[in-house]
Order: C-alpha cells, then structure tokens, then sequence
C-alpha cells in the first residue's frame, strides 16, 4: 500500500461519521459519588501544579487578563480533578477550560508529568465528540449538563463562565475517551 492510499476522503469521513469509537455515559446517580474526602485530596495534589506558562501564553497570545487567567485555572483544577475520579462518565469542559486545557497539552512534556502526578496516567483527549452520529450535539449537551451537576456537586459552583459570560460545552469529552474539537 503506497503513502497516497490513506489520505482522507469524504468516503472514509461518512464511515468514521456514522460509527462510534466510544461508550457514551452521561448518567449520573448517587452510586457514582465520590467521597468528597477524596475529591479534596487529589485537588489539593492538582493546587501543587504550577500552571505559571500556561497563563504566560494565554495574556500573551491571546489577551486574556490575570483575573480571566487566575478564574480558569481554578476551573481548570476543578476539572482534572473530576478527570481524576470520574473516568466512566462522558462530560463536557466549559470553553473556558478547554480553552486552558488545549494550552496544558500542547506542553507535552509538562501535561504527561501533571497526568502523573495527579492521576497517575495519561488522560486521553478525544477531539470529535458532536460529530459523529452517536457523539452528537444533542449527547454533546448532556455531557455538558452532567459537568454543570459535578461542579455543584463537589465544588459548589453553577456558574462556568467567566464575569457573567455564559458557559457553553466545547466539544470535548473527558472520561472514557477525553475529547475536545
């Protein structure tokens, strides 16, 4: 098979569109619960990260203040500490944190190193949650409804956004799969 035989073409995107990679799971009951015991701990392990040029890059390159900076990453700790204990679930991050979340990954290196320590593995990042049959807008949302119900739950926060900007889902999926588009 030469090089020329794998490149895209709109016949494999309809075969990937119409078939599902992962288990979806949005439901989200009591028995699921973790200790909030638990969730403190790993968050408190999440606080240790330094964060420092991840935020550099954000003022940098895209603006953003030290407030908008300082606000996400607190959103930010929150959500790898939910990625942390909720592996199962199919949940959404606020364009916010997948915005703060893109930056940490692509600092391969350091994002490998912060899955370690918190975690103790990689957390995968799956960039097509909403587009395929299965993983569509509407599932997309309740993924995102499932992340608004954990940050409650745990940390006591309904508000996602950003100084009275709405949260909105971004795409991406964390759990089984973590996914971002």
């Amino acid at each position: 098979m030469g090089y020329a035989e794998n490149f895209y073409s709109q016949g494999k995107a309809d075969i990937f569109r119409l078939s599902s990679r992962a288990l979806i799971n949005t439901d989200f009951s009591n028995e699921f619960i973790v200790n909030q015991n638990v969730i403190n701990s790993t968050l408190q392990k999440v606080a240790e990260l330094d964060f420092t040029p991840h935020g550099y890059k954000l003022q940098k390159e895209y603006g953003w203040s030290e407030e908008k900076i300082n606000h996400t990453i607190k959103l930010y700790q929150e959500w790898l500490t939910l990625q942390v204990h909720y592996e199962e679930l199919s949940f959404a991050p606020s364009e916010l944190v997948e915005e703060f979340w893109h930056i940490h990954i692509l600092d391969t290196r350091k994002y490998f190193q912060d899955c370690n320590k918190t975690k103790g593995s990689f957390i995968h990042h799956y960039p097509y949650f909403g587009l395929t049959e299965q993983e569509n807008e509407t599932v997309l949302e309740q993924g995102f409804e499932l992340t608004k119900k954990l940050y409650s739950y745990h940390f006591n926060r309904t508000e996602l956004g950003f100084r009275g900007e709405a949260a909105a889902s971004c795409g991406c999926r964390s759990g089984n799969g973590s996914s971002c588009r």
